[in-house]
């Protein structure tokens, strides 16, 4: 005998919102790690303005990087795992995507931050690098990321649309950057055979930016409506 058709719905109900429970257990989870991973890579960060400040931490910019990559693997096979075990839809598949998004984006940042520590390693003062305004660059990166990460762990729409906005303070700063390397070379002053390690460096700093306001912007398609996001692309 098949039990009543009432009985189904109630057993069908109950092992959906079973799933849905573990499925919100686990994105809890990721939560945590991908904050986790986000200290991490701010602490990087914070040693490129301490390099910059004549305060140089190499071997601890390398183990960090090395820590980010072993925890950004860890937490990209944990998304790919949820996608492949519970085919989420609708909300759930867009926070998903959402924190895949976010774990990528702070691995390049800590990427970044060594390869811009190991350009210092070329230079004989990191002096240029401050009178070009690499130092105010460093600073709000920091603060970009710091904010991306509060929006991400939040779902703050708001905050996340200010900081896919400041990156062009970043890119300012870059442009800004550019010229006066381009003044201190023509002025023939000690160190300008160093201009084009700045320059990369510079670079690096624009990209981590550029990384940072990726993380805001997968906040914004996550919660915001399709109007928010059209605006935003």
């Amino acid at each position: 005998l098949h039990p009543p058709r009432q009985e189904v719905g109630r057993l069908y109900y109950r092992e959906v919102r079973l799933m849905k429970s573990r499925i919100d257990e686990e994105l809890d989870k990721l939560g945590l790690g991908t904050m986790s991973l986000s200290t991490l890579v701010e602490e990087a960060l914070g040693i490129i303005t301490s390099s910059l400040n004549n305060s140089y931490g190499k071997e601890r910019i390398r183990e960090i990087a090395q820590d980010i990559e072993e925890k950004s693997k860890s937490l990209e096979s944990s998304c790919i795992n949820l996608l492949l075990k519970y085919h989420p839809v609708a909300r759930d598949l867009k926070r998903i995507s959402s924190t895949l998004c976010t774990i990528r984006d702070l691995s390049r940042i800590g990427d970044n931050s060594l390869d811009f520590c190991e350009m210092l390693d070329y230079l004989s003062s990191p002096d240029i690098c401050r009178e070009i305004g690499l130092l105010d660059m460093a600073l709000n990166v920091k603060k970009m990321l710091s904010d991306a990460i509060s929006a991400f762990m939040s779902k703050d729409l708001d905050k996340a649309k200010k900081v896919e906005a400041f990156d062009d303070v970043v890119d300012e700063g870059f442009s800004n950057a550019r010229k006066k390397l381009c003044e201190f070379i023509r002025s023939g002053r000690d160190g300008y055979e160093e201009a084009a390690d700045v320059v990369i460096g510079a670079k690096y700093l624009e990209r981590m930016g550029d990384h940072a306001a990726s993380i805001a912007h997968a906040v914004i398609e996550e919660c915001g409506t399709v109007e928010d996001v059209k605006s935003e692309g």
